[in-house]
Formats: C-alpha cells, structure tokens, sequence
C-alpha cells in the first residue's frame, strides 16, 4: 500500500537522522508491519480511511463554499455604493466563480460529483444581507472583516487536510494554488474596509 510505504521511508528518515530511538523505530516499523496504525486522515472533524475519500471531501466542500461566495459576491456588486468597492468586488467574485469551477471539474475527474450545499438558514441570511441596498458596502466590508481577522486561521482545516494528501499531487497543488488566491482576495477586502473605514 502507498501509504504504508510513505510511513515506512519516513520512519527511516527519522531513524537515521537520529530522531527516534532504535526501540520507538522497531516499534512503530511492527505496528506498520501488522496494519495495526491508524494512519486514517481528517478534515473539518470527520475521518477519512483513504487519502482519495479525503481529497474528494475536501474538493466538494471547497467548491460548496467558492460556489456559493461567487453567487452572494454578484449579488453585492449588483447593488454596490462605491465604485471601487464595485471594481475589486468583480475580480474576488471571478476568482471565486473559477474557484468553483476548477475544484468541481477536479472532483469529476476523480469520479466524485457535487454533493455539499449551504444550510438554507445561511444562504437566506448571507444573501439578503449582501443584496441589500439597505446595507452599505462600508458595513457589508466590516461584516467581512470581522469575520476573516485570522485568514491563516480559518484556512487552517483546509491547509491541514492539503499536507495529508501524498499521492494525489495534481489536487494538492491545485488546492495550494487556490488558497494562495484566497489570500489574495482577503488581502483585498481588508484593504478595502481599511480604506473605506478612515
């Protein structure tokens, strides 16, 4: 097995550069050896046995996520009081339409198809509030900003899950590349409450 492989070569890395003691390297190389490690991986709380059952969670449930910003993002550029709010608002709500897009064609690819969906609850708040024109973008960006003080943080599930993944290079670097336009996005957005805040 892959996996089993993968542990092994990294409990003989750790061997010979003096990591672990002789005893923990036998140890650890019978429970390998037995099956009896429970190597499993997790993501947002669940366990996944396989890498593969890992990888399409994490694709649905970002494309979910990308899908639905990309929706209630246009929604808000619709009714936007600030024409630079409404200019860097399209480049985030693009980025998260191709987000969507891309994860979902990955998914595909994998024999996976969409599966997860936003609360009804969730979706009806965040899209009254984003569609609003009784709310401004000043207040629709503190919203945002709020909630996205620690990007580092709230993308730490999601960054986690990505350095579980050792066979499947394609999606990993897929979803590497993505979370680097996340933080492009909340770069922007921050940026804009700041600006917008004076």
């Amino acid at each position: 097995m892959a996996t089993t492989d993968f542990e092994a070569r990294q409990l003989l890395k750790a061997y010979r550069k003096g990591l672990i003691s002789d005893e923990l390297f036998e140890e650890q190389m019978q429970e390998l050896r037995s099956g009896t490690t429970s190597q499993g991986y997790s993501y947002s709380g669940k366990s996944y046995e396989t890498e593969k059952e890992l990888v399409l969670a994490v694709l649905d449930e970002f494309r979910c996520g990308e899908d639905f910003a990309a929706e209630y993002l246009n929604r808000w550029v619709e009714v936007s009081d600030q024409e630079c709010v409404k200019g860097g608002l399209r480049v985030v709500q693009q980025r998260e339409a191709y987000h969507a897009q891309i994860l979902e064609e990955r998914l595909r690819e994998l024999g996976g198809s969409p599966q997860c969906t936003v609360p009804a609850e969730r979706r009806e708040k965040d899209m009254s509030f984003f569609a609003s024109t009784d709310n401004n973008d000043i207040e629709k960006l503190q919203s945002i900003a709020a909630q996205l003080k620690d990007p580092v943080e709230i993308l730490k599930p999601l960054t986690d899950a990505i350095d579980q993944i050792q066979d499947d290079q394609h999606s990993k670097e897929l979803l590497g590349s993505l979370v680097d336009d996340e933080m492009s996005s909340v770069k922007w957005l921050m940026g804009a409450c700041e600006t917008l805040s004076k």
